[in-house]
């Protein structure tokens, strides 16, 4: 299996009306031929257009609040997976829309080239 360093945006969309205290999961390695050929990936962005607040996990038990209306962007190496909790008392009046993908930042670029290694490694492969 060959090593992918960019993927293109996937897109999830959370339909309106996740009740007060559910989870919408998606687990980005389970998904044969499409964004497991992919994960891990190292880009999150949670637009909100609920007036609710939600809770985002990603990574190795990394989370973040967003508050009703807001977009969250998430750079971090190691994205294989996603939830969105309600933590509002009511449910969602509009829908979520979340995008993952695997891209090389100038972040990750300076990085590999300071350190002297091949970005793949820093990007999750081997």
């Amino acid at each position: 299996m060959s090593i992918k360093l960019t993927s293109p945006v996937f897109e999830y969309t959370i339909p309106t009306g996740l009740a007060a205290g559910a989870r919408y999961t998606e687990n980005l390695e389970l998904v044969a031929n499409t964004t497991a050929e992919y994960a891990p990936f190292n880009s999150l962005v949670v637009d909100n257009f609920s007036t609710r607040t939600v809770k985002v996990e990603y990574g190795a038990g990394h989370y973040v609040y967003i508050r009703g209306n807001s977009l969250a962007e998430i750079q971090q190496n190691g994205i294989r997976s996603f939830s969105v909790e309600n933590v509002d008392s009511a449910v969602t009046d509009g829908f979520i829309i979340c995008y993952v993908q695997k891209k090389i930042t100038p972040d990750i670029a300076l990085e590999a080239m300071v350190r002297k290694i091949p970005v793949e490694r820093l990007m999750g492969g081997k």
